[in-house]
């Protein structure tokens, strides 16, 4: 069994590499430096550098059963556009898998996807590239499953990263009333879900040749309850959360994304914590084939191994 993956270095895709290489699966990560596959070696897989515009590209991905396209960004960087790297890259990407024989990819996208044009926190240039990368893989030839992640919860994910730095500090803080919601997903079932989509029996049906699932957890949960439930895991660990909350306006909180941040985080990735989606646990639970993994327990793994 192969497996190739772009953006194996980051957060999703070192946890993908462990456990694929520990299934047995030969895994190959595609990265852009030497320090990055360092990273992919390391996690027990197979690194090769090089940019996904690259024509080499098909090289790396020949044999494998499926590409999982995980090289992406969130919002605008410099020299990067939306459009540039989440439509363009995933362009290349499904390019390569067409000359490589590779029948199946599996793509990243976004909870609230569907709902672009009708919730305006749905409606920017982040999930318009999510949603036009979607359209470009259901128009190919090739066999689809499309992943829309709420929070992704694991060892170094960012959020739970920036809150255990706020709590340390004595101040969390939420714009408006931090009662929109978010469903947090474990990276274990996240991981678990691409080698299950990997396996799926193919179809020739193009009523059946893709599939969407809503990556979610199983729980949904209000931001400030969330918070509150990551400061029990915290204590509960020895780390510091002793804080008080404070909340800002919305429209302040957009100003300042908008002039460079809030709290770190740009117009784009406000809208994602803004956008209240959320969606039914069941067919990702039906796919891997066990129940979800709870929520506390997602938090106490990505708690015990974050950084002090």
């Amino acid at each position: 069994m192969r497996i190739a993956l772009t953006g194996a270095n980051g957060f999703v895709g070192r946890e993908l590499v462990r456990r694929a290489s520990a299934a047995g699966w030969e895994v190959t990560g595609i990265v852009r430096s030497a320090e990055r596959a360092g990273i992919v070696a390391a996690a027990g897989g197979r690194p090769v550098i090089t940019p996904l515009s690259n024509p080499d590209l098909a090289r790396a991905f020949a044999g494998a059963q499926a590409v999982v396209h995980l090289a992406q960004i969130g919002s605008p960087k410099p020299g990067l556009s939306l459009e540039a790297v989440n439509v363009g890259g995933t362009r290349q990407v499904l390019e390569a898998a067409r000359t490589a024989g590779v029948p199946r990819l599996v793509y990243f996208s976004g909870l609230g996807v569907g709902r672009y044009g009708l919730a305006p926190r749905c409606t920017n240039d982040y999930f318009f590239s999510k949603l036009s990368a979607e359209v470009l893989l259901y128009s190919s030839d090739r066999q689809v499953v499309a992943f829309r992640p709420s929070y992704i919860l694991g060892p170094g994910d960012g959020l739970v990263r920036a809150l255990l730095a706020e709590m340390a500090q004595g101040i969390v803080e939420w714009p408006g009333d931090g009662l929109y919601r978010l469903q947090p997903v474990a990276v274990a079932d996240a991981a678990a879900a691409v080698l299950a989509a990997a396996t799926l029996p193919a179809s020739p049906d193009r009523r059946t040749r893709h599939r969407v699932l809503d990556l979610v957890g199983p729980v949904r949960i209000v931001y400030r309850d969330f918070v509150e439930r990551l400061a029990l895991t915290a204590r509960a660990l020895g780390r510091p959360a002793a804080f008080e909350t404070r909340s800002v306006p919305v429209e302040e909180a957009d100003r300042l994304a908008a002039a460079g941040g809030y709290h770190g985080m740009p117009p784009e990735e406000l809208d994602c914590l803004l956008c209240d989606e959320v969606s039914d646990p069941g067919p990702l639970a039906v796919l891997l084939g066990r129940p979800l993994t709870e929520l506390d327990e997602a938090l106490t793994v990505a708690v015990r191994e974050a950084a002090p």
